[in-house]
């Protein structure tokens, strides 16, 4: 259909605001059909659309049948149809209608500055309280305070960074856990653990709501679909990524694996087919006079590459690490054999804990396995790669394709070329994933330069949709 021609405008009545989710959804590539436009406007009928969270799922569920792995539908329902908040106690309606509550009375009082102790006194008696509504209007007051939405880059990276900067939110969150967790009763451990975990998890989703602010505010400023077309989870930057950003691409990982099995599944059977059986080609060229209209192809057996990959975990190239070993995990059916290491200054497998894992790993914790951190926990590549050698000489094959993930920065240290050529003559082939910048290898202490002669590839791999072809055409 045509594009509406209050596309910019979210102001409508609730048909006006569907309508214009629907065409924001199709030109994300979601593409929901008229009859299920109609179905969403029927399930709102049956929901109380004062439940926002009700009217979301409802939404989602009639209009998106199909993976969303750019967060499209989160994005467009935060434009059409935006928080509403809540009024006062003090004002109208403000009787046994009204929501607010003790942690939103407090919020009201911090004031519009949201400076100092009235701020955190406010923080703590909506933690405590579990107000999601009290913490949603605290989140709107830090944005309207320090965001300016609209005077920068159309960015929530950006846009998150300024407000999380002016607030000094990372702080002001730390001083709030220590006050909530000195104010539990520890006279009974078990309860003050599910007390403390429950802050931590309040504290964390007051963060998320302040993304959720700056993202709503931005799709105003620029528009729903400008905004999606903006923030592709695929195309954004690992290294660059913000908290909020880092969980949706998590998210977005096995959808991307689920293709990428059925496109390397397409060329396996696209590629059955070997050279040409000459023997079978004469015989049923017999049927024909001896012209060969029918050529006989011999059957190739279909093979699966035998791969081990290893993955620097230290510093901000560990959530790339992260990404890379999930994606490669995601596609166990398409590889005949994966084995996963990471390493800091020293090494350790990591193959059963990703075989078994169904969700995304802290990086963390990855760190945390022993052997990986033997010295002062700073990447040491020819460290590594000599105890590689020397651990672990099983997993090189000659059939073995070995990914290095990393961006071989060796913090000044020898890059232990030697050990490296060795390794590189033992595999069939080495493949290089660096999650920086091309313009930024062989600068300061990256010795890419010495581990490239021994690679049949370097790939730049910066974003996941990157990532994803670099995976697609190694296998």
């Amino acid at each position: 259909m045509d594009e509406p021609a209050t596309r910019d405008r979210a102001d409508g009545g609730l048909v006006d605001r569907l309508v214009l989710l629907s065409h924001g959804l199709k030109v994300a590539g979601l593409s929901p059909s008229l009859t299920e436009t109609v179905d969403a406007a029927d399930a709102m009928c049956h929901i109380e659309l004062v439940e926002r969270t009700a009217l979301k799922v409802a939404l989602r569920s009639t209009l998106v049948k199909e993976p969303d792995p750019t967060g499209a539908f989160d994005l467009l329902f935060d434009r059409y149809f935006p928080v509403v908040l809540p009024m006062s106690a003090h004002g109208p309606g403000g009787g046994s209608g009204s929501v607010a509550s003790n942690g939103a009375q407090a919020t009201a009082e911090a004031g519009a500055g949201a400076e100092g102790a009235a701020f955190l006194d406010a923080l703590l008696a909506a933690v405590r309280a579990a107000d999601a509504t009290a913490l949603r209007r605290l989140a709107t007051t830090l944005v309207d305070s320090h965001g300016g939405v609209g005077s920068g880059p159309a960015s929530e990276r950006y846009q998150l960074h300024r407000v999380m900067r002016a607030a000094d939110v990372p702080r002001r969150l730390d001083d709030a856990a220590r006050a909530l967790r000195a104010g539990i009763d520890h006279a009974d451990p078990l309860a003050a653990r599910l007390t403390d975990r429950e802050h931590e998890r309040l504290l964390e989703e007051f963060r998320r709501m302040i993304a959720d602010e700056i993202r709503a505010r931005l799709a105003e400023v620029v528009g729903g679909a400008d905004i999606v077309r903006s923030t592709r989870i695929d195309e954004l930057e690992v290294l660059r990524a913000s908290v909020t950003e880092l969980r949706a691409m998590r998210d977005a990982v096995r959808p991307l694996a689920r293709a990428l099995a059925a496109r390397m599944a397409q060329r396996r059977r696209l590629k059955r087919r070997g050279k040409l059986d000459v023997r079978r080609t004469v015989r049923r060229s017999l049927d024909t006079g001896g012209v060969p209209m029918q050529p006989a192809l011999r059957d190739r057996k279909a093979s699966k590459p035998d791969v081990v990959v290893l993955c620097d975990v230290s510093g901000s190239v560990a959530e790339f690490a992260n990404f890379t070993l999930l994606l490669l995990s995601a596609l166990h059916d398409e590889l005949a054999r994966l084995r996963s290491f990471v390493f800091v200054d020293g090494v350790a497998e990591v193959t059963q804990m990703m075989e078994t894992s169904e969700y995304a790993v802290d990086p963390r914790y990855l760190v945390s396995r022993p052997g990986v951190v033997v010295g002062d926990g700073h990447s040491d590549y020819g460290q590594v790669f000599g105890r590689f050698l020397a651990g672990h000489l099983d997993a090189l094959r000659p059939t073995t394709t070995l990914i290095v993930a990393g961006d071989a920065r060796t913090n000044h240290r020898p890059p232990g070329e030697a050990a490296f050529r060795d390794i590189a003559a033992r595999v069939k082939q080495v493949v290089w994933f660096d999650p920086e910048p091309s313009t930024s290898w062989n600068e300061g202490d990256s010795r890419l330069a010495v581990y490239r002669p021994h690679c049949r590839a370097v790939h730049e791999v910066r974003t996941l949709r990157q990532l994803g072809d670099a995976v697609a055409e190694l296998v």
